[in-house]
């Protein structure tokens, strides 16, 4: 078996334009997977000073984000426990990849993006594996053509 035919990908923040000071948040449901990648997709910027003020991940048992919790690793510019939120990209355009190991993580994990400086188009995707279970012959659902060389 090769395990990456064995994945299923999910739109977590379609990618559109999001206003200075607001922020886009979005969610996937990890029931059933082991391990989950997560792409926070930023376009560049006019000046390195504009990568987000946000950029984090939660957690939460439900869908309602007003009852997620923070997950320390996972915020950017926590001092303490997270991660330095990347200088903004003048020229092209940056991935964020948030690798997530969910045996101990409640059921749905957000992404919270927050543009600073200007208004920025952001996206999500995440990549759910290590599925506990498999359809036999399913390989890759929710994604629309898989094709391999």
């Amino acid at each position: 078996m090769i395990h990456d035919q064995y994945q299923k990908s999910v739109y977590m923040l379609n990618v559109a334009s999001v206003a200075t000071t607001a922020t886009a948040t979005g969610w996937v449901d990890t029931l059933g997977y082991e391990y989950c990648s997560i792409d926070a997709l930023l376009d560049s910027a006019a000046a390195v000073s504009s990568n987000p003020a946000v950029l984090k991940l939660s957690e939460s048992k439900v869908t309602n984000v007003t009852s997620d919790t923070d997950l320390a690793v996972f915020t950017g510019d926590d001092t303490t426990d997270g991660f330095t939120i990347p200088d903004a990209d003048t020229d092209s355009a940056q991935i964020v990849r948030f690798n997530v190991d969910l045996r101990t993580r409640e059921r749905y994990l957000f992404i919270h993006i927050t543009p600073a400086g200007a208004a920025q188009i952001v996206g999500a995707v995440a990549r759910l594996s290590r599925a506990k279970e498999m359809t036999a012959g399913t390989s890759s659902p929710s994604v629309a053509a898989v094709v391999t060389g």
